[in-house]
């Protein structure tokens, strides 16, 4: 059986190293597949936490979710949305990603959740630390899609429904 794009990301999203809660969705009308990164952290001092939203919060475990948007750049336009999301990246319509692009997202991705949840840490326990927020470098995850080569051409194609 070929792997298709959508059953890429589930394989490889049970392989990440990582505490939080990790999620996928398929917008088939959009043309668009939603990655949803949650994290949980301990607020052992109950600080009083002010999110984006303005809203506070001094929970005893503090959740912060971001999300990434994987788009079919035929057929989808991220400009009005891409402030919403961490990152997004484009797919070539009916031919998904390369086997390089998923290695490479996937591989960039875990170095994400590990910064993110090191970054985390440091928000809550230490009082210098003002915001937290998680980071996404296009020019790293260039060099590793570079260094990963072309997989022989082998594509991850969008699913069919």
């Amino acid at each position: 059986m070929k792997k298709n794009l959508l059953s890429f990301i589930g394989k490889n999203l049970e392989k990440l190293d990582f505490d939080g809660n990790l999620e996928v969705s398929w917008q088939k009308e959009q043309h668009t597949f939603t990655l949803d990164l949650t994290f949980y952290a301990e607020n052992k001092a109950q600080e009083v936490i002010l999110d984006m939203k303005e809203v506070e919060s001094d929970e005893p475990i503090i959740t912060f979710v971001d999300s990434i948007l994987l788009y079919d750049r035929t057929k989808f336009d991220p400009k009005k949305v891409q402030n919403d999301y961490l990152v997004c990246l484009p797919f070539e319509g009916k031919k998904g990603w390369t086997l390089a692009q998923g290695k490479a997202f996937f591989t960039y991705l875990q170095i994400v959740l590990d910064n993110g949840e090191s970054d985390l840490l440091d928000f809550l326990n230490n009082e210098d630390a003002d915001v937290f927020e998680l980071e996404w470098s296009n020019e790293e995850y260039e060099k590793i899609l570079n260094n990963i080569g072309n997989e022989n051409g082998y594509r991850l194609l969008y699913p069919k429904y």
